[in-house]
């Protein structure tokens, strides 16, 4: 929670936009749990800061491991690179998926295209207001709306896969400015 703290604290200082939250705690939670770690997720969401976690790799289909499991956390999963197969813990509550052979992997991934993304956003004016009521919900709904489909044989949902050149490229063909 003190971490989290000194990125709200701090954050416009030292221009922190993406905060990749690795520690799981590898269980499969179905809901969010309680923490003290809530308000501060709130507050950094509210601020426009992008949070995210690993959802966990121990192949759960009921639950994903703790914070990606909290409401203001995206829940990151992996998919088997190449083949587009799940196989780390998911549940309802994955947010998106991204090629590596682990969970931890994928949201380090997923945070360096939000940082590619949200600059891309900032030099073209995009308008993201009507993607979402947060720059981070908006950045998340081009990934997903961009990215690929992936079905899970085990769960029967559909996840999105990132496509990062897709998520770029939407924002680029529906920039204010375009030089």
């Amino acid at each position: 929670a003190a971490g989290l703290q000194w990125v709200i604290d701090n954050h416009e200082k030292y221009r922190i936009t993406t905060v990749n939250l690795a520690p799981v705690d590898d269980l499969a939670h179905d809901k969010p749990v309680a923490t003290e770690i809530d308000d501060k997720l709130a507050e950094l969401r509210r601020r426009g800061l992008w949070v995210s976690a690993p959802t966990g790799n121990h192949g759960f289909t009921n639950g994903i491991s703790w914070p990606a499991c909290q409401p203001n956390c995206f829940a990151i999963g992996a998919v088997k690179p190449g083949a587009d197969v799940v196989t780390q813990d998911r549940h309802d509550k994955v947010d998106l998926l991204v090629p590596a052979a682990a969970t931890s992997s994928s949201n380090a991934i997923v945070c360096g295209a939000v940082m590619l993304l949200r600059e891309a956003i900032d030099q073209t004016d995009y308008d993201w207001k009507s993607d979402g009521k947060t720059l981070p919900d908006a950045m998340l709904a081009i990934m997903q709306q961009t990215g690929k489909s992936v079905e899970d044989e085990a769960t029967k949902r559909t996840y999105r896969r990132l496509d990062v050149l897709a998520a770029l490229d939407h924002v680029f063909a529906h920039a204010k400015k375009t030089e």
